[in-house]
């Protein structure tokens, strides 16, 4: 069951995001309101707009209606479309379009009318006795409660479908198997949710004997449904679900040990290898660290400088900002998400594709300098610092000739021929990557606030 809601919930998000981004158009063509408490009392000639914790539409919308907030309760008349995503999303009046809901209570009440389609995603959608829905239905979430008269064909991809109306076309349903302990668990999905629905059912298909469906149902599930006779106009099928398929992990390659016993030239093929890493890895930090002495030599050096007088600090501060980079990169791509469905809510959809270019560029610029720093600029501090603290007792001349080249050079042999050593190595570099990242915060954080408290003062 997991599975499915996981699948019900990607839906429900991409109905929001293509809602958010589809009803975008110009701005100056329709009424945009945001309040905590919203309530139209009076009939609204354009498309209407509405953002708040609570919306309440009595009146006439002589266009389209798209609603967003806890509570949106519709008991006037929507002449276009109406959208909405929200808790508690309740139509007790007329659409004369398609109805487009998505949220947790999804209710079209006693009288409400649907003059064309219905898209709702979510936890719960009802149609109670006596409402009408001129055409299709099409739900996805964990239930739905047909009571009403749907005048169209239905197609559901629930845990639960409980049908109780008059359908007027074929059915098409997944649902999940029955769960006998679901009454020991129900109550835990009304805690955690504000806008539960009023009337919770367990998984499975459902159709009373007051039910009328007047074409064909094909539903998938785990197991086979009691159908009371005469319910069904057309034909029953009964589909069991696919299994889904699972992936072998992928083959590793293992790197094949020569037959025969070890030879002089295969032990010196692995040793080459190891020397050529050694000195690739030496090469490019070398070069880097030459162009850090050239074009900022105060900066590299004042990060050394925090490293040696702060070294705890630095390993605090460097766990932190490891932890902070792999939080912000994904929470950034939400930002960047969030940012789109606004645009497309203020009728502003033009700058989606700013927004997500400048993000990306963004995003990227910041992995690729994080990147950097933390590969590189790191290792070549800690060389150019271990490098300082041999030269300075035994040989302090030689610390500012050519650039201050001559400690960097003693430090990054130091560096790579204990980074060769196999597992040791790569925790002893991980630690250098820490402390690095650290002391170099602690620049950035002196140079931009002590200035401005000097400024303040």
């Amino acid at each position: 069951m997991n599975r499915r809601y996981l699948k019900t919930s990607l839906i429900a998000v991409g109905v929001l995001v293509v809602v958010s981004l589809l009803v975008a158009g110009p701005a100056w063509a329709a009424d945009i309101r945001t309040k905590d408490v919203i309530v139209i009392d009076q009939d609204v000639d354009d498309d209407l707009y509405l953002a708040g914790g609570m919306i309440t539409v009595n009146a006439t919308v002589h266009g389209d209606l798209l609603a967003v907030g806890g509570e949106i309760v519709v008991n006037g008349v929507v002449e276009g479309d109406f959208w909405a995503a929200g808790g508690k999303v309740h139509l007790n009046g007329t659409v004369a379009d398609d109805l487009r809901i998505a949220g947790s209570d999804l209710r079209v009440g006693t009288g409400a009318r649907v003059a064309d389609d219905v898209f709702a995603a979510g936890f719960g959608f009802t149609a109670e006795p006596g409402s009408t829905i001129a055409s299709d239905v099409f739900v996805v979430g964990y239930q739905a409660l047909l009571g009403g008269e749907i005048e169209g064909n239905v197609q559901a991809g629930l845990a639960a479908l409980e049908i109780s109306g008059h359908i007027t076309g074929d059915v098409t349903a997944e649902v999940e198997k029955p769960d006998p302990e679901f009454e020991q668990v129900s109550f835990v999905m009304t805690m955690w949710n504000p806008y539960s629905p009023a009337r919770i059912v367990g998984p499975g298909l459902r159709i009373s004997e007051e039910a009328q469906i007047d074409g064909e149902l094909t539903y998938t599930s785990p197991v086979t449904v009691e159908i009371p006779d005469e319910v069904v106009g057309g034909a029953i099928v009964y589909q069991t679900p696919v299994p889904e398929e699972v992936e072998a992990p992928p083959e590793v390659e293992v790197p094949e040990i020569p037959a025969g016993p070890l030879t002089l030239a295969t032990i010196l093929g692995w040793i080459v290898a190891w020397i050529l890493g050694i000195v690739r890895t030496f090469i490019t930090l070398l070069v880097i660290g030459v162009l850090l002495l050239w074009l900022i030599p105060k900066w590299l050096k004042e990060v050394v400088q925090h490293w040696k007088e702060k070294p705890v600090h630095s390993l605090g501060w460097g766990a932190a900002v490891l932890v902070a980079f792999f939080v912000a990169v994904p929470l950034l791509f939400m930002v960047m998400i969030v940012l789109n469905i606004i645009a497309g809510l203020a009728t502003l959809g033009g700058l989606a594709w700013p927004i997500t270019g400048t993000w990306l560029v963004l995003e990227t610029v910041l992995i690729v300098g994080f990147s950097m720093i933390a590969i590189y600029i790191t290792k070549i501090a800690f060389s150019y610092l271990i490098g300082w603290l041999i030269l300075k007792d035994t040989a302090p001349a030689w610390v500012d000739k050519a650039m201050g080249l001559i400690p960097l050079l003693i430090g990054l042999v130091i560096f790579v021929l204990v980074r060769s050593i196999p597992v040791l190595g790569a925790l002893f570099s991980l630690l250098v990557t820490v402390f690095g990242m650290g002391a170099i915060w602690l620049l950035a954080w002196v140079r931009i606030y002590k200035p401005r408290e000097k400024a303040g003062s």
